[in-house]
């Protein structure tokens, strides 16, 4: 990596170091990372412009570094990567209050990045699961006894979201977002994207009930919508089951054990409780609700 470096960004640096996937160097007093470039090759440069727009309106995370010839990604044995500097940031786990405060609305139309149309994308994405499914059917004995009850969640979340006509103000958001994310993760322009500001919150919330002992003094704290759309759309986020699609992905790829997910099956009540309870604290908004949940939990 050291001659790719001095290759592409006609930067000389004696020591760098490998950890996991990625490469990490000083220069001129400050770090750098080269990372793996997993995202589509099409949004790497809606991802670079993004950076530089955050960057020049005072955000404070990573910098995009261009090659020598103004490219964002370079190509090194067979991969992609991309190179980065670190934030002058203290490290530490995100807080309920970094990812309210996260809400730039981008002056750009940056299209590739927008995630935004969640009827069109989830359904497309089942689609696929389906078809992966049965290609590994009888492989894995808790996906196999499992996977039916979440993709039926899934199809609600489709429903729920399609019937309820939402037209919001987009913003950065992020792929996704937990109570075990660090700052430095999520001030990462690789997990960006254009999304509405709710997609962030509602997946805090469900890592929230499925990693954490809760109550509901500690989710009213978090649940503090001024209007209906908003509920609407976090209620959508929460039903989409990505505590237990990002796993299956993980196992399917061979990079978990099949039996981390018998943990968020088993809390998979904590996710409809959690929706329970913003449909009866929001019942003044003449919401929907979700009758079949109401039947399955009850709130305390």
């Amino acid at each position: 990596m050291n001659n790719a470096i001095l290759f592409f960004f006609n930067i000389n640096t004696k020591e760098v170091k490998k950890i996991n996937d990625n490469y990490y160097f000083n220069y001129a007093y400050n770090n750098y990372v080269v990372q793996i470039y997993n995202r589509d090759i099409e949004e790497a440069i809606e991802i670079y412009y993004l950076n530089l727009e955050l960057l020049s309106n005072g955000f404070i995370g990573y910098e995009i570094i261009l090659t020598k010839d103004n490219d964002v990604l370079f190509l090194y044995e067979g991969v992609y990567y991309i190179l980065m500097k670190f934030p002058n940031i203290k490290n530490r786990i995100i807080t309920y209050e970094d990812v309210i405060n996260f809400n730039y609305i981008p002056n750009t139309m940056f299209k590739k990045l927008d995630k935004s149309n969640w009827g069109i994308t989830w359904s497309n994405k089942i689609d696929f699961i389906e078809y992966q499914f049965d290609q590994v059917r009888n492989r894995y004995s808790i996906i196999d006894d499992s996977i039916d009850y979440f993709i039926g969640i899934w199809e609600n979340a489709i429903s729920y979201y399609n019937d309820n006509n939402i037209n919001s103000e987009r913003c950065v958001c992020h792929k996704r977002v937990s109570t075990n994310m660090d700052l430095l993760d999520f001030t990462n322009p690789l997990n960006f994207v254009i999304d509405y500001k709710e997609r962030d919150l509602g997946e805090y919330l469900k890592s929230f009930v499925i990693s954490k002992n809760y109550s509901n003094a500690s989710l009213d704290r978090m649940i503090n919508f001024s209007d209906r759309d908003g509920v609407v759309l976090v209620i959508s986020r929460i039903l989409f089951p990505s505590y237990y699609f990002d796993l299956y992905e993980d196992i399917i790829l061979g990079n978990k054990d099949e039996y981390e997910l018998n943990d968020v099956i088993s809390k998979r009540n904590n996710v409809l409780y959690l929706i329970n309870y913003i449909l009866f604290r929001y019942s003044n908004l003449n919401i929907t609700d979700i009758e079949w949940i109401k039947k399955e939990v009850s709130f305390h």
